[in-house]
């Protein structure tokens, strides 16, 4: 009886108790390049696959046909409206961060919600997510899909950790065996193919640093990067041996020192069918964990690192999340197509169209003010045929009467009809509307453009601006995000420490659960009883605890309570909030509710991203989540985070930042923050969206109001 299951993978060679204790078994190699290859093929089969090249392209301008690289007299002009309608669905599609965010199901757990998403934010705001997001959006536009990587990087934020998120190009991810659902999670396994230099694996893989060799030019084309072209430049370039001969011996070409990279993560359900437990992954990492007898040696998926010459890493997943490390985003697909398409999949030709139309004008423009001059060659010689040039002005021309003076010794030819030429133009307006019609662009500069200048009926041009394909967009990158949503709560309960917290927001970062028996996490440890001294008597008897959750127990497994809290907060965005029209909402609702008294100071200036206005300072309030346990009362007091209630003896007030409107709104009152109305003229009457007029004032002038009222 062997010790391991079938890993349920076909073709992929089974775990030995040799493999496991070398770290990986040479033979995963062959399956691994099998494997590439049918991922390769898979996604040069879809017709999306020879667009993405060719939309990108277009994108960076480059539009010329064969006739316009060998005939120099032909007219040279690129209207790139691709890139303009491109640069028009990023600058949409990445105004997302104050429309989303986690919420608690269980309302003792609020606070960590409102510390998830404050996390969120900051993290956004630093790394700059919104960019990288535009340039996975930039992919998806280009080629129909686009891929967003999401790791936690170590070495990152001077070795404290972060999130880090790549844009991909999907051609360099390879799916092993997908099955016909959309969710690429789903499938059964997936490799990221990339390219490294050869300094930085030795860097990282110091076990292996003499085995790592330049990987040869037609293995490094294959990485469909940015920097393809770039390599492709610095090959060597091909010739026959004769003409090598023939030739002066050259230096060689410098080569680009990459090596070649797989990262594997397979859904492989192989079970430990021995009698005793298996300690998986190093034993010093947050990551490892013991499978017991009959238990998955994978439960958080398998993670293969390896080069076309060897194995570097063969184990579980690092990642508590148990999901392939990115999120495909597909703007438009159909179900019949394994790749979304682009947008540029139907306006290539119009783009081809508008330029022929330009170099068509162009030309005819030039074959009028310089036209065909047709010449007597009994009249003139060959030599002034070639000097004559007709744009020339104040030309001289000597003509001899003599012999047929009636004869024109030359004349200049029509150009082409002027009709034609306004037909040209005619026929190019109606390329360009037809290519801002098709692309949305029309609709997209009306909705930045609604977001610079509010006005009273800004909700309602918002609704009309929003074409049915805006709105598909849009939730496309809604669906898209909560992967990405999904990652990074597992890796700030996994990876981030309450140092990082703290560096981050302050004492805010700080939870309860930093003090309890599993230090410096946000995932709770939870004990079923609590030793509480008897009211009458004073004596510690247990007595259960409140709140809690068998699944938080402490004996678990932090890997194990981390899943288990993780489902706890739900990822949520509001509906068509990307495109911004959700925003402009909250931000007058939240305006007149200000107004009125019921909302405080700083969420109304969070809602309208006023920049460094600052949060209430801490202060003495109920506490969030009052400790069970005395030993972890009394650490929380000597840390300053607890004091004895003034009010209500043997009660514990805590140290914390206002979260909710209702306490905000008590420390706006305590520092005597408020509404301020200017007593002179008429009262706001809240009846529309504030906006900006220009009234004559009587002497001739003209001055700024702002009214609320409808005409």
């Amino acid at each position: 009886m062997s010790d391991f299951s079938p890993s349920g993978l076909y073709g992929l060679p089974p775990i030995t108790s040799d493999g496991l204790r070398l770290g990986g078994d040479p033979r995963v190699l062959g399956w691994i390049t099998e494997a590439v290859q049918e991922g390769d093929l898979l996604n040069r089969q879809d017709p999306a696959f020879e667009m993405a090249d060719k939309g990108m392209r277009y994108i960076i301008g480059e539009q010329r046909d064969n006739a316009q690289l060998t005939l120099n007299y032909l007219p040279f002009a690129v209207i790139n409206k691709s890139r303009k309608a491109t640069q028009a669905h990023v600058s949409a599609l990445t105004d997302i961060k104050p429309v989303f965010g986690y919420r608690a199901t269980d309302p003792n757990f609020s606070f960590h919600g409102d510390l998830l998403n404050r996390l969120t934010v900051a993290w956004w705001l630093e790394a700059m997510a919104d960019l990288t997001l535009g340039d996975c959006i930039k992919y998806a536009l280009a080629g129909g899909t686009g891929d967003l990587a999401i790791e936690w990087d170590t070495s990152a934020s001077f070795g404290t950790g972060d999130h880090k998120i790549i844009a991909k190009d999907f051609r360099d991810t390879l799916a092993i065996r997908p099955s016909s659902d959309p969710s690429p999670q789903l499938w059964q396994g997936v490799i990221f193919r990339e390219a490294h230099s050869i300094n930085a694996m030795r860097s990282k893989y110091k076990e292996f640093e003499s085995a790592f060799r330049p990987a040869p030019d037609n293995l490094l084309t294959t990485i469909m990067s940015r920097f393809r072209h770039i390599v492709a430049r610095i090959q060597t370039p091909a010739a026959d041996t004769l003409s090598g001969l023939a030739s002066i011996p050259a230096a060689r070409p410098v080569r680009p020192g990459d090596v070649v990279l797989y990262r594997t993560y397979l859904n492989d359900l192989t079970r430990n069918l021995t009698n005793k437990p298996i300690v998986m992954g190093d034993p010093t990492a947050n990551w490892s964990y013991v499978v017991e007898p009959g238990g998955p040696l994978y439960p958080q998926k398998r993670l293969i690192v390896s080069t076309p010459e060897l194995i570097l890493y063969d184990g579980p997943n690092p990642f508590w999340h148990s999901m392939y490390p990115f999120s495909r985003l597909k703007l438009w697909s159909v179900p019949w197509c394994f790749l979304g398409l682009s947008l540029l999949h139907d306006t290539i030709p119009i783009q081809d169209a508008i330029n022929d139309s330009m170099k068509d004008l162009r030309l005819g423009i030039k074959q009028w003010t310089n036209a065909d001059t047709q010449f007597d060659k009994n009249s003139v010689s060959r030599a002034f045929q070639q000097a004559f040039d007709p744009q020339r002005p104040g030309k001289k021309i000597g003509i001899s009467m003599l012999g047929s003076p009636s004869r024109e010794p030359y004349k200049k030819l029509d150009g082409p009809n002027p009709q034609v030429l306004s037909l040209l133009l005619e026929v190019y307006r109606q390329l360009c509307t037809e290519h801002d019609e098709q692309t949305g662009v029309a609709n997209l500069q009306q909705l930045m453009q609604l977001r610079q200048m509010p006005g009273a009926d800004t909700i309602q041009k918002y609704y009309e601006a929003l074409t049915p394909e805006l709105r598909q967009e849009g939730r496309n990158v809604e669906a898209f995000l909560r992967d990405v949503a999904q990652m990074h709560k597992f890796n700030i309960f996994q990876f981030q420490t309450s140092s990082r917290r703290m560096n981050i927001l302050g004492d805010a970062g700080l939870a309860l659960e930093d003090f309890d028996f599993d230090a410096d996490s946000l995932v709770p440890a939870m004990e079923a009883q609590t030793m509480t001294p008897d009211p009458m008597t004073g004596v510690p008897t247990p007595q259960a605890t409140p709140g809690y959750k068998p699944e938080l127990d402490r004996s678990k497994a932090r890997s194990v309570r981390a899943k288990a809290f993780a489902k706890m907060f739900i990822f949520t965005v509001a509906p068509n909030s990307i495109l911004a029209m959700s925003s402009q909402e909250k931000k007058m609702m939240n305006f007149q509710l200000a107004r009125m008294g019921y909302l405080d100071f700083w969420t109304l200036h969070e809602s309208l991203e006023t920049p460094n206005i600052g949060t209430p300072p801490p202060m003495p309030l109920p506490p969030l989540q009052m400790p069970d346990d005395p030993a972890v009362l009394l650490m929380g007091l000597q840390a300053g985070k607890f004091i004895p209630d003034p009010q209500r003896p043997g009660q514990f007030l805590e140290i914390r930042t206002p979260l909710t409107v209702t306490e905000r709104l008590i420390a706006q009152q305590m520092m005597g923050i408020g509404m301020t109305e200017n007593p002179a003229g008429r009262k706001s009457s809240g009846q529309q969206a504030p906006k900006a007029e220009t009234k004559a004032d009587g002497a001739g002038g003209a001055r700024q109001t702002i009214t609320e009222s409808p005409k």
